[in-house]
């Protein structure tokens, strides 16, 4: 059978290789994504592959990295700009959300499975995921103390709140609902500084 019979393409390259891992580690899950898998979904023998890669979990390790790092660096210019602590607020879950947005299948590997790899990547995660709360952190912190959020409000709850409603998007966002990422953003926003009750 041919390769245009099969519907693989003869790509190899190592971009092309991890875009391929990044959908099946969505998709089968790492434990249940083998090398075979995406040499099969590349064409390609899986020898052919370790001229590109040392492991899976070499893979894994650049596809969490990259989105986490994406993640951060979004954080760092949502409050490294001007503006209110609201303003700030809003742009870092809109830049949350445009991450989901544009890499959902990176991000739900990210998620599901960056605790698989090695003692050093999960260290040096878990420290990128403690800097990116604290941009949120310092915001919320701003706003409480110039009184543009309730005065005594409990940073840690609120900060714990918004994430937490972030953080999840990936397991249900789709193109195809019915609200864009910054509409679902603002809507977190608006519901954590105003809440549900009728003033």
């Amino acid at each position: 059978m041919s390769t245009a019979a099969s519907g693989k393409s003869k790509r190899n390259s190592y971009e092309d290789l991890v875009d391929v891992a990044t959908t099946l580690f969505s998709e089968r899950g790492y434990a249940g994504t083998t090398v075979r898998m995406i040499a099969d979904a590349l064409g390609v023998q899986s020898g052919s592959l370790y001229s590109h890669i040392s492991s899976k979990e070499e893979v894994l390790k650049r596809i969490v990295l990259s989105v986490a790092q994406e993640f951060l660096d979004g954080a760092r210019a949502a409050t490294e700009g001007e503006g209110s602590p609201e303003e700030r607020l809003r742009a870092l879950c809109r830049n949350h959300l445009s991450v989901v947005d544009r890499r959902q299948a990176a991000v739900t590997v990210y998620y599901d499975e960056w605790r698989k790899l090695d003692e050093v990547a999960v260290a040096e995660i878990t420290a990128q995921r403690r800097e990116y709360e604290q941009h949120f952190v310092g915001v919320v912190e701003e706003g409480v103390a110039s009184g543009a959020f309730v005065k005594g409000a409990d940073v840690r709850m609120a900060v714990l709140l918004v994430l937490s409603a972030c953080n999840w998007t990936y397991q249900w966002y789709t193109r195809r609902g019915p609200m864009t990422p910054e509409e679902i953003s603002d809507s977190f926003v608006e519901i954590t500084l105003k809440g549900l009750l009728r003033r």
